[in-house]
């Protein structure tokens, strides 16, 4: 209690002082340029700030049951891996192909597009089949749907409709975490475990291609974008379903898209983009940071590496600034951004010597699963050859392991993931 009452204290007169972030190859965020704001929820100590106790990956990989610290290096590899299938049917050959590498730890999750999307009892049938190929440590099935123009779910396969960020906005708090249960309700019903949302880009170019152009940001304002976001993350919880913040360190400003090419923040980006996932990094509800494949002096190293694939990024102004201790997911590998320049396995590689936990691949009918094959042999090479790399490894492993034992106790008790198994479904179809 003296060792936690003197760290309160301390962190207190830290604040006071505003000492100021360090600085990261020239990028400097002063605690002058942001003041917290006041913390809903008293009693969660505010940290960041006031020079934080970065969280332990040791501690993490030590608390992980033997059983799943003795697992093959490219099993641990595998959960590091959520990527793209065909199909939409458990009939489906994608859909048979992603179950089985599932069971085998080959990847540790698929990425729903919209043309995986068939009937509601489908889906179901589908992430039934996902659920129950690796029970002890379930498949992170995932989806992007926001509301608006990005939702992979229509209400024609009965998704609540929901409002788009910027039309949301114009509601309050309260209204949008009731459209927000509703949407969290009907993934936990379809058997979805991750939402990646919400969006915490500032609406800062009207012409942006990917975030304006879609109606995507809540807004310029950090304050009302924090809200909103807090509504959409409570939401998800309360259905069992994690969310991911994104586009780390902002998308909004930029004028082009990453789906397309390099993406350079450098004569947009303003620290005031960052305040939205700092303050709600400090406001300890954030399960994942989606990082953005975004240019930025400061946070992309030497060699020009983007956010998502640099160290300066993650492991230092990530975990050692803001002192985050959550999932680190990159946005899709398949992207120009990062495709034109490296292969599936040199990003992959790339992003976890960053510090990243996982990465996400749309794969193309005419790969299949020979990048997947590819980046755990690549992984694996580089772990035998290094043990730093090894180490990175063992603690991307274990956060995910965590974070996902973490949201299958969550889905257990919430009345709210109720998608029956492939036995059930037996018995009723």
């Amino acid at each position: 209690m003296a060792v936690a009452l003197s760290l309160a204290t301390a962190g207190a007169a830290m604040a006071q002082a505003r000492i100021p972030f360090p600085p990261i190859d020239g990028l400097i965020i002063r605690s002058d340029d942001y003041q917290p704001l006041p913390h809903p929820k008293p009693g969660l100590v505010a940290t960041f700030a006031a020079g934080c106790i970065p969280t332990s990956p040791e501690l993490a990989w030590a608390a992980l049951p033997r059983s799943l610290r003795e697992v093959p290096i490219e099993e641990m590899i595998g959960q590091l891996l959520v990527i793209s299938f065909s199909g939409k049917t458990v009939k489906d050959p994608g859909v048979a192909l992603a179950a089985r590498e599932i069971a085998d730890g080959s990847i540790g999750g698929v990425l729903y597009f919209r043309h995986n999307v068939g009937s509601a009892a489908d889906v179901r049938a589908v992430n039934a089949l996902f659920t129950d190929a690796h029970p002890d440590l379930p498949a992170m099935i995932a989806i992007d749907q926001e509301g608006g123009a990005v939702m992979r779910v229509k209400p024609s396969e009965g998704a609540p409709a929901t409002p788009s960020a910027r039309d949301i906005a114009t509601t309050s708090p309260a209204e949008a975490r009731g459209a927000y249960l509703a949407m969290a309700d009907n993934l936990a019903d379809l058997g979805f475990t991750t939402n990646f949302g919400p969006v915490v880009d500032l609406e800062v170019n009207p012409d942006n291609p990917v975030i304006a152009r879609f109606g995507r940001a809540y807004g310029a304002e950090p304050k009302a974008v924090i809200a909103y976001a807090e509504a959409f993350i409570e939401a998800h919880h309360e259905a069992g379903i994690g969310t991911a913040l994104k586009h780390f360190p902002g998308h909004g400003s930029s004028t082009a898209d990453s789906h397309e090419g390099a993406i350079d923040l450098n004569a947009t980006w303003s620290r005031r983009e960052m305040v939205p996932f700092r303050e709600l990094i400090r406001r300890h509800e954030v399960d994942m940071v989606m990082i953005g494949h975004l240019d930025l002096d400061g946070l992309s190293g030497p060699g020009g590496l983007p956010a998502s694939l640099s160290p300066n990024a993650i492991d230092v102004f990530l975990r050692d600034t803001l002192c985050y201790g959550g999932l680190v997911v990159s946005d899709d590998l398949a992207m120009d951004a990062v495709s034109a320049r490296w292969s599936p396995e040199e990003a992959a590689l790339k992003m976890v010597e960053a510090g990243g936990d996982i990465a996400l691949l749309s794969l193309s009918g005419k790969t299949g699963m020979a990048p997947v094959k590819e980046i755990t042999r690549r992984l694996a090479a580089a772990a035998a050859a290094d043990p730093k790399i090894a180490d990175k490894i063992r603690y991307a492993y274990a956060r995910v392991v965590h974070h996902k034992l973490d949201f299958a106790e969550k889905r257990r008790v919430s009345s709210r993931s109720r998608a029956p198994t492939p036995t059930q479904w037996a018995q009723v179809r």
